[in-house]
C-alpha cells in the first residue's frame, strides 16, 4: 500500500472517530432510557454549534480553496451523526418535531457548505447565508426541546456543556483539515474554558431553582461531586494549555472530547 493510501485511511478514520464516539454515546443513553416515548438527542446541539463555528469559518476566515475543500469534507463526515439520529428517532414510539427539524436544519447546512461555488464571491455568500438561516433555525429548534424539558433534565441537556464539546468537536476538524487559522484555533482554549465556567454557574442556578420550586433532584450526590469534580479537571487543564501556548492536538482533543461526553452519563 502507498504512502498515499495510507494517509488517507488514516484521515477517513480521524474524521469517522469523534463521529463513532457520539453515535455510542447517544445509543447508550438511548437504550438506558426506552421508558421514555419520545427520543431527545443529547449531543445534536453540539454538532450544530461545531458546524456553525466551521461556517463561520467559511464566511468570516481568509482561506484558500485547498483549505475550504478539506473543511468541507471533513465537515460532511457529520451527516453520519444526523442520519443516525433520524434512525433512533423513527425508532422511538412518538415522533418529536422539534428535533426532526433540527436535523433537517443541520443537514440543509452541512448541504450549503458542500455545495459553495469555488470561483464565484456572489453566489458563495449568497449559499453561505442560507446556510446561516439553516443555522438560525437549528437554533431555535433546540430552544423549543429546552423549552419543553422538565426543569430536572435540564442538568442533562446543557446548553452550555453541549457548546463545549461543539468547541472540541471544531477544534478537531479544523486540526484535521489543516485549517491555518492559528489566531482562531489558539482562541478555542479560551471559550473552552469559558464556556465550562458558565457551565458550571448554569448547574448552580438550575439546582436553586429546583431548591426554590421544591422539586425532587433526581440525580445522586456522587454523581454531582463527580461532574464538578471533573469540571475543576478540565478547568485546570485548560488553564495550563493557554499559559503554557500548547496547541491542542488530536491526542489532547480526544481526551477533551471523552470527558465532555461523560457529562450526561454522570448525571442520568
Amino acid at each position: 500500500m502507498s504512502e498515499h493510501s495510507k494517509n488517507k485511511i488514516q484521515l477517513i478514520f480521524l474524521s469517522l472517530l469523534p463521529i463513532l464516539f457520539l453515535l455510542s454515546a447517544e445509543t447508550a443513553l438511548f437504550y438506558s432510557q426506552r421508558y421514555l416515548v419520545t427520543f431527545i438527542a443529547y449531543f445534536s446541539f453540539a454538532v450544530l454549534a461545531c458546524q456553525l463555528l466551521c461556517h463561520l469559518v467559511f464566511v468570516k476566515g481568509e482561506i484558500c480553496n485547498g483549505q475550504r475543500a478539506r473543511l468541507t469534507k471533513a465537515n460532511l463526515y457529520l451527516a453520519i451523526y444526523w442520519i443516525g439520529l433520524f434512525i433512533m428517532g423513527a425508532m422511538a414510539e412518538k415522533r418529536y418535531v422539534p428535533l426532526a427539524l433540527m436535523i433537517v436544519a443541520a443537514l440543509l447546512l452541512l448541504v450549503t457548505v458542500w455545495q459553495q461555488p469555488k470561483d464565484d464571491d456572489g453566489l458563495r455568500r449568497a449559499t453561505l447565508l442560507f446556510g446561516t438561516i439553516c443555522g438560525v433555525l437549528g437554533v431555535l429548534s433546540y430552544m423549543a426541546i429546552m423549552v419543553n424539558l422538565p426543569l430536572q433534565d435540564w442538568f442533562r441537556y446543557s446548553p452550555f456543556s453541549q457548546i463545549l464539546l461543539g468547541l472540541v468537536l471544531a477544534n478537531w476538524l479544523l486540526r484535521l483539515s489543516r485549517n491555518r487559522l492559528q489566531g482562531f484555533i489558539a482562541l478555542l482554549p479560551r471559550l473552552m474554558l469559558l464556556t465550562l465556567l458558565c457551565n458550571a454557574v448554569y448547574c448552580v442556578v438550575v439546582l436553586l431553582l429546583l431548591h426554590f420550586n421544591l422539586f425532587f433532584v433526581t440525580v445522586s450526590s456522587t454523581g454531582f461531586v463527580l461532574y464538578f469534580a471533573i469540571h475543576l479537571l478540565l478547568a485546570g487543564f485548560l488553564v495550563w494549555v493557554i499559559m503554557k501556548n500548547k496547541t491542542l492536538d488530536l491526542i489532547l482533543l480526544s481526551f477533551l472530547l471523552l470527558v465532555t461526553l461523560s457529562f450526561p452519563f454522570l448525571l442520568a
